[in-house]
């Protein structure tokens, strides 16, 4: 037990009550103290007990005595006047209106011009704007609120650096993390709010009792009460919130209260200084990473269509969204996006058919629905899509419109691949950087065009069995549906080789050949008739019952300009199969018969 008197009174505490009692200043440094383990019966002075001397600290006393929040709050008033004045310019920007522009003009938080073009210091400006009255109210609201109570517990230095650190945390954390464009002094509140509730944490023991419930009572439920209404609205940036949240609290174990600082009757100028050469430090920081963040977090990742055989690459940050025409769509969330769209038909297809479907199908009948209006287009011009050696013909269609969320610059490149149509669009807004056009321009250098999953597992196929004629012939029609005609061929060739070591397939190897030059001289005269009719003919011979082959060795000499020798194969497959109109339709369709001839 230890004694204690205090003038004409004497008490007795426990060990843990006069350590309580010292650290909290609440015993004088000049009262009378007996322990018998270190004094016997002897009384001495406090301040000559060695720990007494580790427990006391003359600043606690001078905080727990003068801790006051009366102090006027210059900082958060500075900081209010500049939310003030930037929404009332974008106003005048917008005018009379805040518009997306405006923000974006003024210095919101967007990640493409944040990473994409290493503008950071959007992250300090973006928390001083607000989005309309509402918000810019409610935000100063709590940041008058909570944001006085700290200025009068921190230097103003200190203050300023976790404002400073706050905001800049919310704004990094919603960059990697949130594509939409954000706006707003919330994460600096959640700062103050995560910094005010580790104060209280840390110095509940000297606070008086009334500011004992402010900040362990108050704070936190204002903390978690916004925190929670922030979860329940879909267009509020929780991923900034937690990031000025989480700053706060590491600012609040580091950050040491005004009156705790002093060892002297005042402050050291050096000392006094280095909080505000902080901020400053912190400043021009930002602004000199600035050019390099975009070699250091701009890549490129591809993005495969596997059926269609397509590789698209996009800018990293870049992020898949909704496409005003419905495509998959990759954009960067402020104005520009690339997207790509690709449908399968029973038949190949030519290319200046698919360019008209592209602008009746797609565009036409979207701005008939009302999805989009003031469509503008141009005429189709040839052009070509994928690196080389891999590319394809293309019709290149520029067009404007305007969507739900504004005007759109875009051009479209429709290309086909066998029996496969697509188009790869690329639109911006008339507004976009010349980064983000250069950026565009590079996603279409790097489309790739490769082979489709069905050409991989068929290849794969053949290489495990190279004298299956069923493995060869998938190849083939695989490689034909997809519009590699060089690669079928030589598949083709493969399987009639394979024949050799297994009968019965003449009919469906020639069969397969002959349609494959066929519909190529068909779409862009680039099928081989001499083949084709050599194969038909084959065919016809290994499947004399079959119509389908009797139609084709027609079809074949009708490409071959060579009427009288499909009036003659029309006859004989007339006789054989009397009921078949497609026969019946190439025999009307066939012209008269030459004088002379029979």
């Amino acid at each position: 037990m230890i004694r204690i008197r205090e003038g004409d009174q004497e008490s007795i505490l426990t060990i843990d009550e006069f350590e309580r009692r010292a650290r909290r200043g609440e015993l004088s440094p000049f009262c009378d103290v007996c322990i018998p383990a270190l004094t016997g019966e002897r009384f001495v002075q406090a301040r000559e007990l060695p720990l007494f001397a580790s427990l006391y600290d003359p600043r606690r006393v001078l905080f727990r005595r003068h801790f006051h929040l009366g102090r006027y709050p210059l900082v958060t008033g500075v900081v209010a006047l500049v939310c003030v004045a930037l929404f009332l310019w974008a106003r005048h920007l917008g005018e009379g209106f805040v518009t997306r522009e405006a923000l974006l003009d003024l210095g919101a938080k967007a990640r493409a011009r944040i990473v994409d073009e290493g503008e950071l210091w959007r992250l300090l400006v973006a928390n001083l704007l607000h989005r309309d009255v509402t918000h810019l109210a409610f935000n100063l609201f709590a940041l008058l609120n909570i944001g006085t109570v700290l200025e009068g517990v921190y230097r103003r230095g200190d203050y300023l650096v976790l404002l400073v650190v706050g905001g800049l945390s919310t704004m990094a954390v919603s960059t990697f993390a949130s594509g939409p464009v954000t706006v707003g002094a919330s994460g600096m509140i959640f700062a103050c709010l995560g910094a005010g509730v580790v104060f209280g944490l840390r110095f509940s023991d000297l606070l008086p009792t009334r500011y004992r419930v402010y900040f362990g009572v108050v704070v936190v439920g204002y903390a978690a009460t916004m925190f929670y209404l922030g979860l329940q609205r879909a267009t509020t940036d929780n991923w900034g919130h937690g990031g000025g949240l989480l700053a706060g609290l590491v600012m609040g174990g580091v950050l040491v209260p005004r009156l705790l600082r002093l060892r002297q009757a005042t402050e050291p100028r050096a000392l006094a200084l280095r909080p505000w050469l902080v901020c400053a430090a912190l400043v021009v920081g930002v602004l000199a990473l600035g050019p390099l963040v975009p070699r250091l977090f701009v890549s490129f990742r591809p993005y495969r269509l596997d059926t269609f055989g397509i590789v698209l690459e996009r800018p990293s940050t870049w992020s898949k969204g909704p496409d005003p025409l419905g495509f998959i769509a990759f954009g960067n969330g402020v104005d520009a996006l690339a997207s790509i769209a690709c449908d399968r038909s029973a038949e190949r297809v030519r290319l200046d058919d698919a360019a008209r479907r592209f602008v009746d199908r797609e565009l036409n009948s979207l701005a008939r629905a009302g999805h989009i209006s003031g469509l503008e287009v141009g005429e189709p011009v040839s052009d070509a899509v994928g690196a080389p050696p891999n590319t394809a013909p293309a019709r290149r269609v520029a067009f404007s419109f305007l969507a739900s969320d504004g005007p759109f610059n875009a051009r479209a490149w429709i290309f086909v691949r066998g029996e496969t149509e697509c188009a790869f669009v690329l639109a911006h807004r008339a507004t976009a950087t010349t980064r983000s056009k250069e950026l565009l321009e590079e996603v279409r250098a790097r489309v790739r065009l490769v082979e489709n999953k069905s050409q991989r597992d068929a290849a794969n196929a053949a290489v495990n069995r190279p004298e299956s004629v069923k493995a060869q012939l998938d190849l083939a029609l695989a490689h034909q549906a997809a519009g590699d005609l060089a690669a079928a061929r030589l598949a083709f060739d493969a399987a009639k080789a394979a024949m050799a070591h297994e009968r019965g397939w003449e009919g469906r190897v020639t069969v397969g050949r002959a349609r494959l030059e066929l519909e190529a001289f068909g779409v862009d005269g680039t099928g081989d008739l001499d083949v084709a009719l050599a194969a038909a003919a084959e065919a016809r011979v290994a499947k004399p019952d079959d119509p389908d082959v009797a139609l084709l060795l027609v079809d074949v000499l009708l490409a071959r300009l060579e009427p009288e020798r499909a009036r003659i194969a029309v006859e004989s497959a007339r006789k054989q199969f009397p009921d078949d109109t497609r026969l019946q339709a190439r025999e009307a369709a066939l012209p008269p018969p030459a004088p002379g001839g029979r």
